[in-house]
Protein backbone atom coordinates (compact mmCIF):
# COMPACT_ATOMS: atom_id res chain seq x y z
CA UNK A 1 0.00 0.00 0.00
CA UNK A 2 0.90 3.26 -0.59
CA UNK A 3 1.16 6.27 1.93
CA UNK A 4 1.05 9.75 0.09
CA UNK A 5 2.44 12.59 2.50
CA UNK A 6 2.59 16.09 2.02
CA UNK A 7 4.54 17.37 4.99
CA UNK A 8 7.42 17.11 7.31
CA UNK A 9 5.08 15.40 9.95
CA UNK A 10 3.39 13.16 7.65
CA UNK A 11 7.02 11.51 6.05
CA UNK A 12 7.62 11.33 9.21
CA UNK A 13 5.08 9.10 10.67
CA UNK A 14 5.30 7.18 7.59
CA UNK A 15 9.23 6.31 8.23
CA UNK A 16 7.82 5.76 11.48
CA UNK A 17 5.31 3.37 10.71
CA UNK A 18 7.71 1.15 8.28
CA UNK A 19 5.78 2.25 5.38
CA UNK A 20 6.43 -0.13 1.92
CA UNK A 21 5.77 2.85 -0.12
CA UNK A 22 5.93 6.45 0.33
CA UNK A 23 4.78 8.95 -2.26
CA UNK A 24 5.73 12.67 -1.03
CA UNK A 25 3.78 15.38 -3.01
CA UNK A 26 4.66 19.12 -3.61
CA UNK A 27 7.71 21.35 -2.44
CA UNK A 28 8.22 18.73 0.19
CA UNK A 29 8.94 16.63 -2.59
CA UNK A 30 11.64 18.70 -4.18
CA UNK A 31 13.35 19.73 -0.80
CA UNK A 32 13.48 16.18 -0.21
CA UNK A 33 15.05 15.39 -3.74
CA UNK A 34 17.80 18.43 -3.31
CA UNK A 35 18.55 16.94 0.16
CA UNK A 36 19.46 13.49 -1.05
CA UNK A 37 22.99 14.84 -1.79
CA UNK A 38 23.58 15.60 2.42
CA UNK A 39 22.37 12.12 3.42
CA UNK A 40 25.35 10.52 1.30
CA UNK A 41 27.68 12.66 3.16
CA UNK A 42 30.38 10.43 5.02
CA UNK A 43 30.02 10.66 8.88
CA UNK A 44 32.89 13.11 9.11
CA UNK A 45 31.05 15.52 6.45
CA UNK A 46 27.45 15.04 8.15
CA UNK A 47 29.15 16.30 11.38
CA UNK A 48 30.52 19.18 10.28
CA UNK A 49 27.51 20.01 8.68
CA UNK A 50 25.56 19.57 11.38
CA UNK A 51 28.11 21.56 13.74
CA UNK A 52 28.05 24.40 11.05
CA UNK A 53 24.01 24.42 10.81
CA UNK A 54 23.62 24.31 14.25
CA UNK A 55 25.59 27.53 14.92
CA UNK A 56 23.69 29.03 11.72
CA UNK A 57 20.68 28.18 13.22
CA UNK A 58 21.20 30.30 16.84
CA UNK A 59 22.21 32.83 15.07
CA UNK A 60 20.04 33.07 12.32
CA UNK A 61 18.08 36.41 11.91
CA UNK A 62 14.57 36.65 13.43
CA UNK A 63 13.08 36.08 9.99
CA UNK A 64 13.93 32.18 10.80
CA UNK A 65 15.75 29.46 8.97
CA UNK A 66 19.71 29.68 8.03
CA UNK A 67 20.65 32.34 5.80
CA UNK A 68 22.71 31.70 2.15
CA UNK A 69 26.17 33.55 4.17
CA UNK A 70 25.76 30.46 7.16
CA UNK A 71 25.47 28.00 4.58
CA UNK A 72 28.35 29.30 2.18
CA UNK A 73 31.52 28.23 4.34
CA UNK A 74 29.31 24.45 5.21
CA UNK A 75 28.82 24.10 1.34
CA UNK A 76 32.46 24.95 0.65
CA UNK A 77 33.52 22.16 3.19
CA UNK A 78 31.49 19.85 1.85
CA UNK A 79 31.04 20.15 -1.34
CA UNK A 80 27.15 20.16 -1.25
CA UNK A 81 25.22 22.78 -2.87
CA UNK A 82 23.08 25.49 -1.03
CA UNK A 83 20.26 24.54 -2.02
CA UNK A 84 20.82 21.26 -0.71
CA UNK A 85 21.89 22.46 2.84
CA UNK A 86 18.93 24.76 2.86
CA UNK A 87 16.39 21.97 1.39
CA UNK A 88 17.71 19.99 4.29
CA UNK A 89 18.11 22.22 7.17
CA UNK A 90 14.22 22.95 6.81
CA UNK A 91 13.40 19.06 6.54
CA UNK A 92 16.20 18.47 9.60
CA UNK A 93 19.05 16.69 8.93
CA UNK A 94 17.96 13.59 10.96
CA UNK A 95 14.97 13.41 8.90
CA UNK A 96 16.80 13.49 5.81
CA UNK A 97 19.05 10.86 6.96
CA UNK A 98 16.84 8.44 8.17
CA UNK A 99 14.42 8.56 4.85
CA UNK A 100 17.77 7.99 2.58
CA UNK A 101 19.14 5.39 4.77
CA UNK A 102 15.98 3.38 5.23
CA UNK A 103 14.20 4.06 1.69
CA UNK A 104 15.70 3.95 -2.07
CA UNK A 105 14.19 6.66 -4.49
CA UNK A 106 12.38 4.81 -7.39
CA UNK A 107 10.81 7.79 -9.14
CA UNK A 108 11.17 11.41 -9.32
CA UNK A 109 9.44 14.05 -11.02
CA UNK A 110 8.59 17.53 -10.40
CA UNK A 111 6.35 17.80 -7.43
CA UNK A 112 6.53 13.75 -6.91
CA UNK A 113 9.26 11.67 -5.41
CA UNK A 114 8.68 7.94 -4.70
CA UNK A 115 10.31 5.95 -2.08
CA UNK A 116 10.73 2.08 -1.62
CA UNK A 117 11.56 0.86 1.72
CA UNK A 118 15.22 -0.92 1.92
CA UNK A 119 15.09 -4.81 1.99
CA UNK A 120 17.56 -6.22 4.76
Amino acid sequence: METIVKTKEELQQAKESGAELILVKGELANKLKKSKKVAQLSGVGLAALTAALGVATVTAPATGGISYLAAAPVAALTGVEIAAIIAAASLGIGLVVAIFMGYEEIDYSEGSLKLRKKRK
